[in-house]
């Protein structure tokens, strides 16, 4: 078996399994899926190392690991509130915020977004399509797809946040 097989077999097959410990560590499912195709590309870059796909399987399993803690270093910045001071601090969107809120990420998302990613979001988050149903139709690879989504997510997520910030200052 070649060594891009033995990348995609282990990640196909653990895929869930890598999911839900990337979830467990960052605590965000959006986050978790990011993690996990962040190491998908971090292992893609190494492929020629992994001899067998349990090798392959076992790298992949602790990238995700290392990733996911980065992931959930890196967003931690936010200050810890107890669990009984949350409930005062948080309050719930209305529907006009929410509204105003989508409507910023679809201008994100057609104007700051290849055409390629715009349709890769829209076939996912609109449509519900599988991965490789949008890959069958865009003529990619369902790990194409999948790491397109994700820098996607992270490129509306990172304007998002950057343009919040600038309202709020």
């Amino acid at each position: 078996m070649a060594q891009p097989d033995r990348i995609t077999n282990a990640f196909t097959t653990l895929r869930e399994q890598m999911l839900s410990l990337a979830e467990r560590i960052t605590g965000n499912r959006d986050d978790a899926a990011d993690a996990v195709q962040d190491a998908f590309v971090k292992l893609w870059q190494q492929r020629g190392r992994y001899e067998t796909t349990s090798h392959a399987q076992g790298a992949g399993m602790m990238t995700v690991r290392t990733t996911s803690i980065d992931m959930a270093r890196r967003n931690s910045h936010q200050a810890d509130v107890p669990v009984e001071q949350a409930t005062d601090i948080i309050e719930e969107p209305t529907n006009e915020e929410r509204n105003i809120a989508y409507q910023q990420v679809r201008r994100i998302i057609d104007s700051e977004l290849s055409n390629n990613q715009r349709m890769i979001i829209d076939m996912r988050e609109v449509q519900g399509l599988d991965f490789d149903e949008i890959a069958a139709r865009l003529g990619m690879q369902p790990a194409n797809v999948r790491v397109e989504l994700s820098r996607a997510r992270k490129r509306v997520r990172e304007i998002y946040k950057a343009r919040r910030k600038e309202m709020n200052s």
